[in-house]
């Protein structure tokens, strides 16, 4: 009995110590995405700084992918505990979900629930605006999660990661709209021209573009679900209901195929924020107007554009000199807007540099497909996740 014991002891020491060793690599990968990003990640990155053999790493995970998603399911449980500590704290909702901003930094289905509850008892107390409120979670933890994520830009913007923080809990709360009274409904963007047409029988040009662009389309949705390296060409084929020769004739092989998608997502946001500025409104209802249509674009299975950085480490090196050089004319534009919003006053002092990377994040979970509905709800979706950031929680 006693030699049963002994071993039972030893057993647990050495399921202890694989713990600790598996823990110790998920929170050392973890540190090296906030870091780098999830494209500059490697797993010899990780080995590296922990002293492990890359062989060794595989006794923990199956490969890349699977560290990601050990790495999310720990972040997941450890948001899920600091959601928790947070709302024992006794403060108001507005108050707690500043310290889960600060304690924190995909959604899992658990915290989503839980915030949305939070926020739906703060907004019955008073303390919050009403809003639809596992909408309003899910763009709140967005955000937050891409922050590590999106530390490049951090970086290029020259903003800290304390500067960051403060600027959050101040955009939750109170939004960058100078006067939150005012109502907003731009026209929504027609994205119609966008689509390709199949055109006459004889068309055979505007034939190959809509044949082209339903793969790219199919290519952007699966990547963006299941990650670029998870995606095979076979997947891509399945899905318009076609084969890896026809992929191979309209577009290319899979690296093609990826270029091509980033290409056409930089041509959806340029197109975006073109047909919002003809609209002719204020600077202002021009933000509001692109971030309602970007909303919009990934929730729509014939639009979707890639979400920001999908498969950038996949890309060649010129390709990623390309994606880097159109992903700053993207940001130039959004921050000459924001400087056009605050010069007319529309737009409160707020940090507009760390508003760009909230503005980035906001609407990055709607590419995983969890949420859907008909026209009317995708609007709705949009016009929440739009004025989280204009409004902020705060009552009205």
């Amino acid at each position: 009995m006693r030699l049963v014991s002994k071993n039972a002891a030893s057993a647990r020491r050495i399921d202890a110590a694989a713990k600790s060793r598996r823990e110790q690599l998920l929170d050392q990968a973890a540190r090296e995405l906030n870091s780098k990003g999830i494209s500059m990640t490697s797993l010899t990155d990780v080995a590296d700084k922990l002293g492990f053999s890359r062989a060794s790493l595989y006794y923990y995970v199956e490969d890349r992918e699977d560290l990601m998603f050990q790495v999310y399911l720990r972040s997941s449980e450890i948001m899920a505990r600091q959601l928790g500590e947070a709302a024992q704290s006794g403060r108001g909702a507005l108050q707690v979900v500043g310290r889960f901003i600060s304690n924190t930094l995909d959604p899992a289905e658990a915290v989503v629930a839980r915030l949305a509850s939070l926020l739906e008892a703060g907004a019955k107390a008073g303390d919050i605006r009403f809003c639809d409120f596992p909408i309003v979670a899910r763009t709140i933890i967005s955000i937050i999660h891409s922050i590590p994520l999106n530390s490049p830009l951090a970086v290029a913007l020259h903003v800290s990661r304390l500067e960051i923080i403060a600027a959050a809990k101040d955009v939750l709360a109170n939004g960058w709209a100078a006067d939150r009274s005012r109502q907003v409904n731009p026209s929504p963007i027609d994205f119609s021209p966008l689509l390709a047409q199949p055109g006459g029988l004889f068309d055979r040009g505007a034939q190959f573009e809509a044949k082209r662009e339903k793969i790219l389309a199919a290519a952007s949705q699966l990547f963006n679900r299941r990650g670029v390296d998870t995606t095979s060409l076979d997947d891509i084929a399945a899905a318009v209901g076609a084969t890896k020769r026809t992929l191979y004739h309209y577009v290319g092989d899979k690296p093609t195929i990826l270029s091509a998608c980033y290409a056409r997502t930089d041509r959806i946001f340029s197109f975006i924020r073109e047909q919002a500025t003809a609209q002719g409104g204020s600077a202002a209802d021009t933000l509001i107007a692109v971030l309602r249509a970007n909303a919009i674009s990934h929730q729509r299975d014939d639009i979707e554009p890639l979400r920001s950085s999908t498969g950038y480490d996949s890309l060649s090196a010129e390709e990623k000199v390309l994606a880097t050089e159109r992903g700053k004319v993207l940001v130039q534009a959004y921050r000459a807007l924001c400087r056009e919003a605050h010069n007319e006053h529309s737009m409160r002092d707020v940090n507009r540099d760390c508003l760009l990377l909230f503005m980035r994040g906001a609407g990055s979970w709607l590419a995983k497909g969890l949420v859907r509905g008909d026209d009317q709800r995708k609007a709705q979706i949009a016009a929440e996740i739009a004025d989280l950031l204009r409004l902020g929680l705060s009552p009205l």
